[in-house]
């Protein structure tokens, strides 16, 4: 039986099998371990035991019991929170200056991107001879201004700790969100600024009648990259304070990797993965809702 098929189901075929490869990849990578990660949740599998026994929803409700998960999603909240703040603002501040016409735009637009480009576990590491209890270079400015009379060991307070990280985090971090906006506001015409302007509109006004408007769908995107990618910050909390001290930088990311590789429970460890996935879902989906109401 002959099959004479048409130039559309040829070109559909054709990339099909295009697409096939990178399927493949994505199949391998990311949905066979994520099956594997929620069926495993539902086990009381350990890295002690050689077998693995179907628990239903054990893990889960003894996860909804546990302060310790709590702890460890509100000290994530915090972080997230409090580090796209001052991404978004110390961003949009930098994007509207080197959206302006400054000497050495060029420049500044280039070299803005440095801390960008550092590793994170660089960063890290270089963060934590700054904040070095007996020598570092922030305690020593500090105490040379009269800010501070004793060194801090900033890694090693409960009450500076967190906010130590979260620096770090703004400082890597910010570069990105600054380009991003800076690539919005080019694409705002610049005739709105003059009508603005031969209206008598002041600086603020400008900005929040016609920049801010403008930029509503960009900051929304960058928000949204933000928060997400701060949800599951590792490298950080782990290499500067590995959750300590005394677990006030204990993040769910931290709190997943004691539990699987500290405690060995890794049925339980997936159950916190499966929750997690779960937040970043309906907080996705939300604030997507959320803004494209709002573009309405």
């Amino acid at each position: 039986m002959n099959v004479r098929l048409t130039r559309h189901h040829k070109n559909i075929i054709f990339a099909s099998v295009l697409m096939l490869p990178a399927f493949a990849l994505l199949a391998l990578t990311i949905i066979s371990p994520l099956i594997k990660s929620v069926l495993m949740s539902f086990t009381d599998y350990s890295l002690l035991a050689p077998e693995q026994n179907w628990n239903n929803f054990a893990n889960y409700t003894e996860l909804l019991r546990s302060s310790d998960f709590y702890h460890s999603l509100t000290v994530t909240l915090r972080y997230v929170v409090i580090t796209v703040i001052l991404d978004l603002v110390i961003g949009m501040s930098l994007a509207i200056v080197l959206n302006r016409n400054i000497r050495f735009r060029g420049f500044f637009r280039s070299i803005i991107m440095i801390p960008w480009a550092i590793p994170t576990i660089v960063s890290a590491l270089i963060f934590m001879w700054i904040y070095q209890g007996d020598y570092g270079v922030l305690n020593y400015v500090l105490t040379n201004l009269g800010i501070i009379d004793d060194n801090i060991n900033w890694l090693r307070s409960t009450d500076y700790a967190l906010s130590s990280i979260i620096v770090v985090a703004v400082f890597r971090q910010t570069p990105l969100v600054a380009v991003m906006l800076l690539a919005g506001l080019q694409g705002i015409s610049s005739s709105l600024y003059e009508a603005a302007r031969i209206d008598g509109a002041n600086g603020w006004q400008v900005f929040r009648k016609i920049t801010l408007p403008m930029l509503k769908p960009v900051i929304g995107s960058v928000a949204l990259i933000m928060i997400v990618n701060n949800f599951q910050m590792f490298t950080l909390f782990f290499t500067l304070t590995n959750g300590g001290p005394a677990g006030a930088t204990t993040s769910l990311a931290i709190h997943t990797y004691i539990t699987a590789f500290s405690q060995y429970e890794m049925g339980k460890a997936s159950a916190i993965g499966v929750i997690w996935l779960l937040l970043l879902f309906a907080f996705s989906m939300v604030f997507t809702r959320i803004m494209n109401r709002d573009d309405r």
